[in-house]
């Protein structure tokens, strides 16, 4: 199955620029968010807390949850689930009890607001302050080591050094997007979303290497012609692959989204970000980014 007619030549190349300006303009967008937002909300998992899931035997509003909570004198956060009026997540960053103790006290608490026997705790997680800094520097290192082998394996053992820097401003340029996604959304940052943004590296790094290899394999063929003109057969080679692979993923992904838990949801989100990123990059920032720089770091021919 082909989406791409052989014989397509779109010239991506040629319209480099337009790829540069977008990107710059996504980049700066994404950047922004930090001064004007703030940092990324981090999850429990990295900041240490409570979290409580609740359900209700009738609906009730966020507000009436945050009233009767006020008791407990802590900076507690009331997420409502997508396209309910009765459940809800309540957390807190630093429970001064253990999650049962913090969970009693919620359910309590909450029954005097809305009546005894309408309350129900399904479920509860605690991670301790120290617990959440050591997965913060975990998921710092997890990054940083992701990006160095794949500079490694690129540049040192499958292609050349050329390539090897492309791949990674793919997966930097990748990891900005998705970032600057998540803060301007408000959306949490937990080690599910590591895991979702990790395995986007993964689709991106594997749609880099696909173009990369086509272009290996075209440089003999065409030692005479421009690389500009092997970079663009070997991307509109490649390209009915690259968007099979990538459609056909998000149409899971898609599933996810629409039947999927709010934590699913929010996991669905940061894999469509990455692999949409990834494919773009890997066709409109990769190879460029290789003939831009071919002066400095040549491409190998032989």
């Amino acid at each position: 199955m082909e989406l791409i007619k052989p014989d397509t030549n779109i010239n991506f190349l040629g319209n480099r620029r337009y790829a540069y300006l977008f990107s710059a303009v996504l980049a700066v967008v994404s950047l922004l968010s930090i001064p004007v937002m703030g940092k990324i909300k981090l999850g429990i998992d990295f900041t240490g807390g409570a979290m409580i899931h609740v359900k209700f035997a009738k609906p009730v509003k966020t507000q009436e949850i945050r009233e009767a909570l006020e008791p407990m004198g802590q900076n507690f956060m009331v997420q409502e689930f997508v396209g309910t009026e009765d459940e809800f997540v309540i957390r807190t960053e630093a429970p001064e009890d253990g999650a049962d103790e913090v969970a009693g006290e919620v359910k309590k608490l909450l029954e005097a607001k809305v009546g005894a026997g309408n309350v129900e705790i399904r479920g509860q997680e605690m991670v301790g302050p120290k617990v959440g800094k050591d997965l913060q520097s975990a998921a710092w290192k997890a990054t940083i080591f992701a990006l160095a082998f794949v500079f490694i394996y690129v540049g040192f053992i499958r292609f050349g050094m050329s390539m090897a820097l492309g791949a990674i401003i793919c997966l930097v340029h990748d990891l900005i997007m998705v970032y600057g996604i998540f803060v301007w959304l408000g959306k949490e940052f937990n080690l599910t979303i590591l895991a979702a943004i990790l395995t986007g590296i993964g689709y991106d790094v594997n749609d880099t290497i696909v173009v990369c290899d086509r272009i290996r394999e075209n440089i003999p063929l065409m030692r005479s012609k421009p690389l500009e003109e092997i970079l663009n057969l070997s991307i509109n080679q490649t390209l009915s692959r690259t968007l099979l692979t990538s459609v056909g993923t998000l149409l899971v992904i898609v599933a996810l989204m629409i039947v999927g838990t709010e934590i699913l949801r929010d996991f669905a989100l940061a894999l469509t970000l990455g692999i949409v990123f990834g494919t773009y990059s890997s066709i409109f920032v990769a190879a460029p980014l290789v003939l831009a720089w071919e002066r400095i770091v040549p491409v190998k021919r032989a």
